[in-house]
C-alpha cells in the first residue's frame, strides 16, 4: 500500500513555513498518511496528524515572545535588535542553564485535540534526544498517550542550550536535532512509500537516508523567513505565505524562484519579450563582440553576446527587478501587474548622476547604502537617449539590464 509521508525538520520561528507547506499539499489533495518530526517540526507534526490546518494557522497567529517567555523577558520585535534578542538567550543559559518554556505548556493544551490525533488515520513520530543517558528518542503514536504527547513533544523542541532540558522521568531531553533534524528515516521505519521533506536548513545533525528506493521530493525556503529563535507575528505570516508558494511552485503550479508567479506567466513573458530585449541590447552594444567581451565578465552577458539569452537568465532579470524595487517576495504575482508595477515605481524614482556613484566606488566611500533604484533610473534614461556609456555599466551590470527590462516592457506612451 502506497503511503506518502510529510517529514518536518527542525528550525524554530522558522516553523511557520511549514503550516505553509501542509496549506499547499491539502490544496493539492495530497493523502498525507504519515509525519514526523523533530523540534518545531514536532509540533506542527501534531496540526498535521489532527487534521486541523485552522488550528496550525491560530496557533502561528499567536506565537510571539510573549506568549513563550514571561511577559516582560523580551521587548516587541519591532523596538529590539536581533542582537540583543540572542544576548537574552545567552544570559538565561549563563543564569539559569537555559530559558524555560513553561509557557508553551499551556498552549499545547490549547492546540492539543487528543480525540483528533488519537483516531485519526495519519501515524506519527517524533525525535528527541535523551542527554542524561546520549541516546536519541524516536517515539510514535501507537507509544504516545494523552498524558505523555505533552513532555514528548515539547521536549523534541527544546533547543538547548537556549532552553532548558525537559525533564521526562527525571531524565534531561533536549531538541531531536542533536540526533536527527529531519527524521525521514523514522518515516519510512513507519512505512512510507514515498516522502515530502520540509528542511528549514536549520543547524543540527541529519541521517543519511536507510531506503534509497523511496521517492524523496525536498521542499526548502527559496526567501529568507528569519531568524530560529525570533519569534514574531509578522515574520511568522510571511513565512506561511512563502511556504505555500514554494511548494506550489515544487509541484508546477506556480512558477518563479524567489519571487511567485502565475503558472505559465514566466514563459509567456519570455517568449513575449526576448526577442524585443535581444534587439535592444544589438541597438545599444553596435560594436565588436570581442571588446565587449573583455568589459564584461558576468555569465549572463556572455550568453548575450553568444545570442542565446536563456530562459532562466531572463527570468532572473525579471526577478532582480523586484528585489530592486523592493516587491513582497511573499505575494503571488500575475506578470502582467507585475511588469505595470515595474513601470509606476520606476517613475517614482528620483534620478541620479551616475559619476558620482562610479567616483565612490573607486575610492571606496560607501559609507552611504546606494539606492539601486535611482541606478536603474538612470540607465533608463540613457537608453532612452541613446547615450550609454560601457564604462559606466562595469560596476552595475545587474542594473543596467533591469533598466533595459524596463525599456522593453514598457507601454508605447510611457514617459518617464
Amino acid at each position: 500500500m502506497e503511503k506518502l509521508a510529510l517529514v518536518l525538520s527542525g528550525g524554530g520561528s522558522k516553523g511557520a513555513y511549514e503550516i505553509g507547506v501542509y496549506k499547499a499539499l491539502k490544496k493539492l489533495g495530497k493523502d498525507i498518511r504519515i509525519v514526523t518530526g523533530t523540534s518545531i517540526g514536532a509540533i506542527n507534526g501534531v496540526f498535521v496528524a489532527q487534521r486541523d490546518l485552522k488550528g496550525a494557522l491560530k496557533f502561528w497567529n499567536r506565537v510571539n515572545f510573549k506568549t513563550i517567555y514571561d511577559e516582560n523577558e523580551f521587548p516587541p520585535l519591532e523596538e529590539e535588535k536581533i542582537s540583543k534578542v540572542y544576548l537574552q538567550y545567552a544570559k538565561g543559559f549563563i543564569n539559569e542553564g537555559g530559558l524555560d518554556i513553561y509557557k508553551m505548556k499551556e498552549m499545547f493544551k490549547d492546540f492539543f485535540k487528543p480525540y483528533s490525533f488519537f483516531n485519526s488515520n495519519i501515524d506519527y513520530g517524533l525525535v528527541t534526544y535523551n542527554l542524561t543517558k546520549r541516546k536519541p528518542v524516536l517515539i510514535t503514536k501507537k507509544d504516545l498517550t494523552e498524558k505523555n504527547i505533552k513532555d514528548y513533544v515539547l521536549a523534541s523542541a527544546s533547543c538547548y542550550p537556549a532552553f532548558k532540558p525537559y525533564l521526562i522521568n527525571n531524565e534531561m531531553h533536549v531538541d531531536g536535532g542533536y540526533y536527527d533534524n529531519l527524521p525521514i528515516n523514522l518515516a519510512i521505519d513507519l512505512g512510507a512509500t514515498e516522502v515530502i521533506a520540509v528542511d528549514l536548513r536549520a543547524i543540527g545533525f541529519k541521517k543519511n537516508i536507510k531506503d534509497k528506493s523511496v521517492d524523496i521530493t525536498y521542499i526548502t525556503p527559496n526567501n529568507k523567513i528569519g531568524s530560529f529563535l525570533v519569534f514574531d507575528k509578522a515574520q511568522a505570516k510571511k513565512a506561511i505565505k512563502l511556504g505555500y508558494n514554494d511548494t506550489m511552485k515544487t509541484f508546477k503550479k506556480l512558477e518563479g524562484h524567489k519571487f511567485t508567479f502565475k503558472k505559465y506567466n514566466l514563459i509567456k513573458n519570455y517568449n513575449k519579450y526576448i526577442d524585443k530585449f535581444e534587439q535592444n541590447l544589438n541597438n545599444i552594444f553596435n560594436t565588436e563582440h570581442k571588446i565587449l567581451n573583455q568589459i564584461f565578465k558576468s555569465d549572463i552577458f556572455k550568453d548575450i553576446l553568444n545570442n542565446k539569452i536563456l530562459y532562466n537568465n531572463f527570468n532572473n532579470i525579471v526577478e532582480y527587478a523586484g528585489k530592486i524595487f523592493n516587491y513582497d517576495e511573499s505575494n503571488i504575482y500575475h506578470i502582467k501587474s507585475y511588469n505595470k508595477g515595474l513601470l509606476t515605481a520606476l517613475s517614482n524614482t528620483e534620478t541620479i548622476d551616475i559619476e558620482q556613484i562610479v567616483n565612490k566606488i573607486k575610492n571606496k566611500d560607501l559609507e552611504n547604502i546606494i539606492d539601486r533604484r535611482k541606478i536603474v533610473k538612470y540607465f533608463y534614461i540613457q537608453i532612452q537617449n541613446n547615450k550609454i556609456s560601457y564604462k559606466n555599466i562595469i560596476p552595475f551590470i545587474n542594473e543596467f539590464l533591469v533598466a533595459l527590462y524596463i525599456y522593453t516592457v514598457k507601454s508605447p506612451h510611457s514617459t518617464y
